[in-house]
């Protein structure tokens, strides 16, 4: 069978991912990550609407580390590689639906060695949103919630996390934020 590079013909009840090409896939993939994003930020809005802001930052901590909790462990084993050292943990940061590839999270990197990163997200979609519509949600998310996310995300306990720069910025043109990311022994 031809690989699809768009939906446009007849529904097919049998449909699979096989049957998409793999540039019709990567454009999904995006779209995706926006929806991911979209998502989360809907359920945090009714919860904040419906129980006030305290309850919707509560509940959305525990829904995120429950949810790195339960993901992240899988990616290892789908995509064939240990997580034992920050180089290898931080593949996982790159398949999650919240992943850093591509445009929505730009994120450089600095490998002092195998278990010493430095990891600048350049630009940060959710801080973007967080600086134009609530701000009083940049501490919560960048201080408070980013790092215990990150750390399940990484998946190895050994592996610590010490931010260097965090919101608030001065500027759009400033980096979204700065991690040391190392390996305890």
């Amino acid at each position: 069978m031809t690989e699809m590079d768009d939906y446009s013909g007849p529904f097919n009840p049998d449909l699979t991912f096989a049957d998409f090409s793999k540039e019709l896939l990567l454009k999904l993939m995006t779209l995706w990550q926006f929806a991911w994003l979209h998502m989360n930020g809907a359920w945090f809005e009714v919860v904040k609407e419906k129980c006030g802001p305290g309850t919707a930052n509560d509940c959305n901590f525990d829904a995120m580390v429950r949810y790195s909790e339960r993901v992240y462990p899988h990616y290892p084993r789908v995509a064939g590689y240990q997580p034992t050292t920050v180089r290898e943990a931080m593949k996982g940061l790159q398949l999650g639906p919240d992943n850093n590839i591509g445009g929505l999270f730009p994120t450089e990197y600095e490998f002092k060695d195998d278990n010493h990163l430095i990891m600048t997200v350049v630009q940060c979609r959710g801080l973007l949103a967080n600086e134009r519509r609530a701000p009083e949600m940049i501490h919560y998310t960048c201080h408070v919630l980013e790092k215990a996310v990150l750390a399940k995300q990484l998946i190895n306990p050994r592996i610590q996390l010490t931010p260097l720069k965090l919101p608030p910025r001065e500027s759009y043109e400033d980096i979204a934020c700065q991690w040391e990311i190392k390996l305890e022994e």
